[in-house]
C-alpha cells in the first residue's frame, strides 16, 4: 500500500511542477513582448518630442519676436 501512495505522491509533484513552469513560461513570454512593447513607445515618444522641439526652434528662428503667438 505504501507504494500505491507513494508513486501517487510523485504523480501529483510532477503535475504542480508541470503546471508552476507552464505558467512561469506564459508569464515569461509576456514580459518579453511587453519590454519590447516599452521600448518601441519609449522610441516613438522620444522622436515626438524630438520632432516637437526642432518645430518650436524653427518658429522662434522665423519669428524672434513672438508675432505668431500674439496673432492667435
Amino acid at each position: 500500500m505504501l507504494d500505491v501512495w507513494f508513486v501517487a505522491g510523485i504523480a501529483l509533484g510532477m503535475i504542480v511542477t508541470g503546471f508552476c513552469a507552464i505558467g512561469s513560461f506564459d508569464r515569461g513570454s509576456d514580459s518579453v513582448r511587453r519590454r519590447s512593447w516599452n521600448r518601441e513607445y519609449a522610441a516613438r515618444k522620444q522622436a515626438v518630442l524630438l520632432s516637437s522641439r526642432t518645430r518650436l526652434r524653427s518658429i522662434t528662428k522665423r519669428d524672434p519676436e513672438g508675432a505668431l503667438s500674439r496673432a492667435g
